[in-house]
């Protein structure tokens, strides 16, 4: 981001083999935004990412994805984006994400921060941020720019096998909308049921136990989020000819796969990969067989950045 540095220290307290870095920055309006980088294992990286974590979680939870980039030679760049995670606690207002636009800003501001000269940039998200990393590929200022687009579980649509699905559709598609006209930044639980993010219990009661997940949500930032994934999917967006990679578990009853496949049905990219993993929950990072979804997004950057750089 453009804003300034307030403070930044190598954690070593991480398990972890690879150098990592915590900042504190200062958004270009002024908010406190907590960051995270995963230097690669040399001076010069064969490619950078941005990524973007997903609703009620934090960008620690990524220790193990990114550790891999790292000694693969890829820099990883993250943030608690917005009403989650440290920038959440730092700024007292839990679930309030600023919607969309604010959001859109921030990740330009944090291709910018991190370019690097003759070195391929990507962005990345999960979920929420997955939803928000198609959107900048749609319309982002530096879309252009970017080398190309990894999504995990992208919230485009949310699952319409979950239970409750009718309620839930109808409070956040009808009931939501009015509200937030009138109340915009009252919070509300969206009771997100943990036993849907992975097949491990392990990490299901990981998720339950951290004390930086919540599910709490401004009604304006939670019907900017579904209206803007609506959007995603219903709109022709024969712009996107940029390289996009789309990882959904074809069990996740979070987010819908289905969405995604359409999605990259739609675009007009040559280079578009969609690969529905079997029987994998919502956070294939966390679920069983973890290693071989990380090394996919690994091994889809790397032949994209040979690429470039061979241009």
């Amino acid at each position: 981001m453009n804003g300034a540095m307030d403070e930044k220290y190598t954690n070593s307290s991480l398990d972890t083999s690879v150098p990592v870095i915590d900042e504190w920055i200062t958004s270009s309006d002024g908010v406190k935004i907590y960051t995270r980088t995963w230097n690669a294992i040399s001076d010069k990286p064969i490619a950078t990412v941005v990524f973007l974590h997903g609703f009620g979680e934090h960008i620690k939870r990524y220790n193990h994805v990114f550790d891999k980039f790292a000694r693969e030679n890829i820099e990883v760049y993250a943030y608690d984006q917005r009403g989650f995670g440290e920038t959440a606690i730092k700024n007292k207002n839990p679930g309030m994400t600023g919607g969309w636009k604010v959001a859109t800003n921030d990740i330009t501001e944090a291709l910018l921060s991190r370019r690097r000269d003759g070195i391929p940039q990507f962005l990345m998200g999960h979920s929420m941020g997955g939803g928000l990393t198609l959107n900048y590929a749609t319309e982002g200022p530096e879309r252009h720019k970017v080398a190309g687009y990894i999504c995990s579980s992208p919230w485009i649509l949310l699952s319409s096998n979950a239970p409750q699905a009718t309620k839930r559709d109808v409070l956040l598609s009808v009931v939501a909308p009015v509200l937030s006209m009138f109340l915009p930044n009252v919070v509300i639980n969206t009771d997100v049921d943990a036993k849907y993010i992975s097949r491990d219990p392990v990490e299901v009661d990981k998720y339950k136990e951290d004390p930086l997940i919540h599910n709490i949500a401004s009604l304006s930032s939670l019907v900017d989020m579904v209206s803007g994934g609506k959007l995603v999917i219903n709109k022709e967006y024969t712009n996107v000819t940029f390289p996009v990679y789309i990882a959904h578990g074809s069990a996740d009853l979070i987010t819908d796969p289905k969405a995604s496949k359409s999605f990259i049905e739609k675009i007009k990219s040559e280079d578009k990969t969609f690969i529905e993993w079997k029987d994998r929950y919502h956070e294939m990072h966390n679920d069983y067989g973890n290693t071989e979804i990380i090394q996919s997004y690994i091994q889809w950057i790397l032949k994209r950045s040979t690429l470039e750089s061979n241009k």
